[in-house]
């Protein structure tokens, strides 16, 4: 199991590995935006990494879409899109 941590309250929960990080904050109870159901296109489900970024699966070819498309910084990851792979703490400007 890969421990998963949420800034600032410091909840953390256990997921196995290659969880979608999107299904990582619902399993903690945890509001997270979405409008296209998940299927990444609309980055409502943004969350900024803080630690762990080199254990998250590298963007998929929907996540650099949109990565060009929304100009995010680095340290921002689409949820729906991303698998945990090690380790990681994110936030969001809503927790």
């Amino acid at each position: 199991m890969i421990e998963v941590t949420f800034h600032p309250s410091g909840q953390t929960i256990q997921v196995p590995p290659k969880t979608n990080l999107m299904a990582a904050i619902v399993k903690a109870e945890l509001p997270i935006g979405q409008s296209c159901g998940a299927i990444g296109i609309c980055t409502k489900c943004t969350v900024k990494v803080l630690k762990g970024e080199e254990n998250l699966s590298r963007p998929n070819a929907a996540e650099k879409l949109l990565r060009k498309k929304e100009n995010l910084p680095l340290d921002v990851r689409v949820s729906c899109q991303t698998k945990v792979l090690g380790p990681v703490t994110i936030t969001t400007g809503y927790w």
